[in-house]
């Protein structure tokens, strides 16, 4: 209905703050997938897919990632797309702008918490009080002592106060008495009976798991005082859970011993879960208790959507709304924290339009409902700043480090980086100050001229023929998806951008639109993915004096594979490799290439989209190591005209429904490869002139592509063919006779990857449209064929394919192309009347 249009509106739209998650684990995990819809272990989990919540979840998820809605078909997604990816998906749909996490639920190959920051912009710890007594009890006695309450008490609270203020710079502390002895928590236990609870507990041998009743009430009550002093909130588990927990002791009713004490009135307890089923008492504590707060993460969405809206509306027929949060209660996998937002966000709506009805609230109200409950209350509770859009008190928490403000680290974050890549190939940035970034830029972007789509790698002015001038404007708009914090500089973060006419609104030359809207031609027709992966090949440059000019000259002399070569440039290799891996990028090989001071690094496959975007920070990475150690790194294609040329070699896969199908089901293909492989490699093939406008920009890119330097100088391909364009390639692993894989040689690292890559596809489009078919691969030596054509010997030649190509033009739509080729014939016309000006791109590539 239009008059609830407002409400809905501000659930859809407001930036949620998770007040309660734990770790996500890697793929290769042994905790179950099934584990992502149930609470359930064991034989019971067997029994998961017939509930509703598994069946309604399971169409979302599939919704989601655009594949078969049937748990294989999800699993196999899973493992194509790589778990990066997936996060990047669910957390993107999701909109969660503060993230804390009970990592004391200990997960088989879990994340930490700085992982989950490229997801999510603040993340925080929530730290579970048991968990730390348990690990203080396994670690060796300190000096060979005997344990005592005492000695016991004076670490457990020192290490309290470590990570509250110090450490981990925790914004909440957890209990999960509910679990082991009931919340009818004796706020005066007794120290002998604590003593006695603890010689019980240390009696049962390691590890250690605390069950003692007047053990862990000794513990809970030592950490209201800590909580106390700082200020923290405690987190209680309450209501249902997995089979360990006796729901009967869970009522939050039982802690009513330790509400009515005097000495934690002004100590902030969450109630969470909704504390399901006894979501009524926890209205009831709520209204009655200043102190009480209550959370509904888990109750959504695991009940089914009556029991959602039953459970929420419950907890709103007493509990004032200031009080009560929005959590996942997510887990393990990104699809619990997807499927908890998303569910909250239509319960809440549908919860809130009933009070409406009911005349409970007005319109405006229920507004101001939906942002308390989302966002401010937690907020505010849990003293968190930075958030979009927050109306956070001043002296809340800065923004990334989530701490008690009188610690506040001095590694916060301090510049945003952000990225984009032109027409040229030349990677740009915009830099904002982190405050202005996460108040304003975050959501609405910075401003940019039409012009920046028509710049050269010689002129940073629009070149003529590309119709873009400096009139008129666009949005970068920050992608957090992909934004991490600079592992070579430690105080600044850096994302990718969008390019938007207005947020919300994709402008026609954005690279990666382009990109991401080609493969969703090839996903809608054919229900086909591209998955790329990048060989990155590139100098290392030294600076020296010659005659008072600085020169730069190769950092060594030696040859391919060259384990000396290595040993050179180990120490930079492997900052580069940790950078990258911290980054989730996965690299696959390094080696010394043929050229002087050049070498290798490959990246693992992975979805179309993300190779591109990860190849844009492999190239940012290796750069600034470089500059580090006082090199210059550079990906131009020759450097060095006497010397070999680098590429950025590009191996693609197409998969469908998590499978690779590219590779020929049986042994019956002629050439190891499907039907559907054969007709999108023939499209690549049919349009392989176009496409080297794109993924080999400039003139210095012919000076590479020449015959017998394997780089791909004829138009033809071939099965492990080094020589051809196009080469199939059939790695360990594959059957005899197939290939998993063919491989680009042509492309390098000056293109822009996201402009290289949605060409490719959109050649491959064409082929499966037109059912096109190979030729017969070439064999040998290209150049000793008779007969078989030149790849484009120059840029010009390139261009002119492009221009006739109405396939791409329609594909990749004709202003862009009309921009590329403006830019290119820039290109041609400079660096044909400034002979040596080539050996100034080092600095830009």
């Amino acid at each position: 209905m239009k008059k609830y249009d407002e409400v809905r509106e501000a659930v859809e739209k407001v930036e949620l703050v998770d007040t309660h998650a734990h770790n996500i684990v890697s793929l290769d995990s042994t905790v179950p997938f099934l584990r992502c819809f149930s609470e359930a272990e064991g034989d019971a989990l067997s029994y998961a897919p017939h509930t509703l919540s598994f069946k309604r979840s399971l169409r979302d998820i599939a919704d989601l990632y655009g594949c078969e809605k049937s748990l294989n078909a999800v699993e196999s997604y899973r493992r194509s797309s790589g778990l990066h990816s997936i996060c990047s998906n669910c957390f993107g749909a999701a909109k969660i702008s503060a993230l804390l996490i009970d990592d004391g639920f200990e997960l088989d190959k879990m994340n930490d918490l700085e992982w989950h920051r490229s997801f999510a912009p603040v993340v925080g710890r929530i730290l579970r009080i048991e968990y730390l007594a348990e690990k203080i009890l396994d670690d060796e006695i300190p000096n060979g002592s005997k344990w005592t309450l005492d000695l016991f008490t004076d670490i457990f609270v020192k290490k309290l106060n470590f990570s509250v203020t110090v450490a981990d710079k925790a914004v909440a502390l957890k209990s999960i008495a509910a679990y082991r002895s009931g919340l009818e928590i004796d706020p005066n236990v007794n120290k002998k009976d604590a003593e006695e609870g603890l010689s019980e507990v240390l009696s049962a041998g390691k590890p250690v798991s605390i069950q003692n009743k007047s053990f862990i009430d000794y513990i809970f009550t030592c950490s209201l005082d800590i909580a106390l002093s700082f200020d923290l909130p405690i987190q209680i588990h309450t209501g249902f859970g997995d089979r360990d927990l006796d729901l009967r002791l869970s009522n939050p009713l039982h802690l009513r011993a330790i509400l009515e004490d005097k000495r934690y009135s002004k100590c902030n307890i969450v109630l969470l879960h909704a504390s399901y089923p006894f979501s009524k008492e926890a209205s009831y504590l709520a209204s009655v208790y200043p102190q009480v707060y209550l959370d509904f993460g888990l109750a959504v969405p695991k009940l089914s959507v009556h029991g959602m809206i039953s459970s929420m509306k419950e907890l709103l027929e007493l509990a004032p709304i200031k009080k009560v949060m929005f959590s996942t209660d997510g887990y393990a996998f990104p699809e619990t924290f997807y499927l908890g937002a998303k569910r909250a966000r239509e319960v809440v709506s549908s919860v809130l339009r009933d009070a409406c009805d009911d005349g409970d609230l007005t319109i405006l109200e229920a507004v101001e409902a939906a942002e308390d409950i989302f966002k401010n209350n937690a907020i505010q509770l849990y003293k968190i700043k930075e958030v979009v859009g927050s109306s956070a008190p001043n002296n809340a928490m800065p923004h990334d480090s989530v701490t008690v403000e009188a610690n506040a680290s001095d590694q916060e974050i301090v510049f945003v980086r952000i990225i984009w890549v032109d027409a040229s190939g030349q990677h740009r940035c915009r830099v904002i100050p982190v405050k202005r970034f996460y108040d304003v830029v975050r959501q609405k972007g910075v401003g940019l001229t039409f012009a920046s789509m028509g710049m050269s790698s010689f002129c940073d002015g629009p070149a003529d023929g590309t119709n873009l001038t400096g009139v008129g404007e666009i949005r970068l708009i920050p992608d957090l998806s992909t934004k991490w914090r600079l592992p070579w500089a430690q105080r600044e973060e850096m994302v990718l951008a969008d390019m938007q006419l207005k947020p919300g609104e994709a402008w026609e030359y954005c690279p990666r639109e382009t990109l991401r809207r080609v493969s969703k031609v090839l996903k809608d027709e054919f229900n086909l993915e591209v998955n790329a992966g990048f060989e990155n090949e590139f100098y290392l440059l030294r600076a020296v004096l010659r005659d008072g000019k600085e020169e730069w000259v190769p950092f060594d002399s030696t040859p391919y594979c060259s384990t000396s070569g290595f040993d050179a440039a180990s120490l930079l290799l492997q900052e580069a490799n940790s950078a990258l891996q911290s980054m989730n990028i996965s690299v696959e090989q390094l080696h010394a290439e043929s050229g002087k001071g050049q070498f290798e690094i490959s990246l693992g496959h992975t979805v179309c989209t993300s190779a591109a975007d990860n190849l844009v920070f492999t190239r940012e990475v290796i750069r600034a190591v470089a500059r580090k150690h006082g090199l210059l790194a550079t990906f131009v294609p020759k450097y060095s005209l006497d010397d070999i040329g680098s590429g950025s070699h590009v191996h693609l896969s197409l998969w469908q429904n998590g499978n690779n199908v590219f590779m020929a089901s049986s042994g019956s293909s002629r050439y190891g490869m499907s039907e559907v492989g054969e007709e999108f490699m023939a499209g690549v093939l049919s349009h392989l002139s176009s496409i080297l406008a794109f993924a080999a920009p400039l003139p210095n890119s012919y000076d590479r592509i020449q015959p017998n330097t394997w780089s791909g100088a004829y138009h033809c391909w071939g099965k492990e063919n080094r020589e051809a364009p196009l080469r199939t390639a059939c790695p360990p692993g594959i059957s005899d006779g197939l290939v998993s894989n063919f491989e680009i040689k042509s492309f390098d690292g000056c293109a822009n990857p996201h402009l290289g890559l949605a060409s490719i596809i959109a050649s491959g489009i064409d082929g499966l449209q037109r059912h096109l078919s190979l030729p017969e691969p070439i064999g040998t030596n290209p150049s000793s064929v008779n007969g078989l054509q030149r790849l484009p010997k120059e840029l010009g030649e390139s261009v002119e394919a492009l221009e006739k190509d109405t396939i791409l033009k329609e594909l990749l739509g004709e202003k862009l192309v009309t921009a590329v080729t403006g830019v290119r014939k820039a290109e041609i016309d400079y660096y044909s009347k400034n002979k040596d000006a080539f050996k100034q791109l080092i600095h830009k590539y």
